[in-house]
């Protein structure tokens, strides 16, 4: 399993008191902490998943399968596991606390850094505190009737060293949810121009039977 990196510590600590009281804040819905404090044990939530990158990119992690989200008893307490399944096979991804925030989140914002992180030559640090602040700076707009919200943030669009970070200075990075439900988002996103050739990273919920 791989450890914790630092953005995830980060997002498991919360994001600022003062942000946690505006109005709106996608982080109050997403980020809460506990939303699957009380699961069931077994699988909770499995994405389809599918990461493209131009040859640009060597080094990103390209990937084609399934994440999956299960809960149980760890040694620690009440826990949440991700795993990857590809080709047949079932690999470990990390272990979470279930007292945290969303893990397919968390799992999906540190793959997008780190995959940006390596392809620029940035510091990861530096990246993970960007996507961090779109983040807790993203608010949810009033949605007329009920349905699914989709909330979209572009980190670095008026970042001043957009010139060293390529393609990935347009990133955008998209995510869609129930305000009902938020544990359970529904797809996220993670895009740069051009469409066909940029980098490209999405996960959607694979509706249960």
């Amino acid at each position: 399993m791989i450890p914790l990196k630092p953005l995830l510590l980060a997002l498991l600590l919360g994001p600022p008191a003062a942000s946690l009281a505006a109005a709106g804040s996608l982080s109050d819905l997403i980020l809460a902490p506990g939303l699957f404090r009380t699961a069931p044990d077994g699988a909770l939530l499995a994405y389809d998943h599918v990461r493209e990158a131009p040859p640009v990119l060597p080094r990103a992690d390209l990937a084609e399968g399934r994440l999956v989200l299960t809960a149980g008893d760890g040694p620690r307490g009440r826990a949440l596991a991700l795993a990857r399944e590809e080709e047949g096979q079932v690999r470990p991804v990390a272990e979470f606390p279930a007292s945290g925030p969303n893990p397919v989140l968390l799992y999906f914002l540190e793959t997008t850094a780190r995959n940006m992180a390596n392809a620029t030559g940035g510091s990861p640090f530096y990246i993970r505190n960007r996507m961090r602040e779109a983040l807790v700076g993203a608010e949810v707009a009033p949605e007329a009737g009920e349905g699914p919200v989709t909330v979209t943030m572009q980190p670095f669009e008026h970042d001043a060293n957009r010139g060293r970070m390529g393609i990935f200075a347009d990133l955008v990075i998209g995510v869609r949810f129930m305000p009902e439900e938020p544990g359970q988002i529904l797809e996220l996103s993670a895009d740069t121009a051009p469409v066909g050739d940029g980098y490209h990273d999405r996960l959607t919920l694979i509706a249960e039977d």
